[in-house]
């Protein structure tokens, strides 16, 4: 299913992306890591929890791989949707669990990707489409990130 830079796409926010996102459930991670081979890509990362792929030719996406257990698959799966982007029908994540997915990522401060990760988070909360209240972003930032995001973040919206 499709994460990231996309997925935000998809959901109508404007961002500009330079790969592509995806999360796959970690039993098939061989198959995916033999599929990439085969289409000519580089792994230049690799582990438990991401992969990441970098095109023979520059006409094509990097890709990265996020791989989930078989259940968390299966949750990201039961909510997400398919859309049209460009010519391709994709299955997106839902924009509560791509909130969700982008609260764990400012977890781990990359200096790279935290402005694009908290802006996409914002741009989210502010569509109305995740669901998520107050309480429950709350809970998310004080299990996945911290509470010192949740105050970052409430008082954004307020603005």
């Amino acid at each position: 299913m499709l994460i990231g830079g996309h997925a935000v796409n998809a959901y109508g926010i404007s961002r500009q992306t330079g790969d592509v996102d995806l999360v796959a459930q970690r039993s098939v991670k061989e198959q995916w890591l033999a599929l990439l081979k085969r289409l000519k890509y580089q792994v230049s990362q690799s582990d438990d929890r991401f992969a990441r792929f970098r095109p023979e030719t520059l006409a094509a996406w990097p890709i990265d791989l996020m791989f989930v257990d078989d259940q968390t698959f299966a949750k990201l799966l039961a909510d997400s949707q398919v859309t049209k982007i460009g010519v391709a029908t994709v299955r997106v994540v839902s924009a509560r669990h791509l909130a969700t997915l982008k609260i764990h990522a400012l977890k781990h401060y990359q200096e790279h990707r935290h402005l694009k990760d908290y802006n996409d988070l914002v741009a989210l909360l502010r569509l109305e489409r995740t669901g998520i209240s107050e309480s429950e972003l709350r809970a998310l930032c004080e299990r996945y990130a911290s509470i010192d995001l949740f105050d970052k973040i409430k008082r954004e919206l307020k603005s």
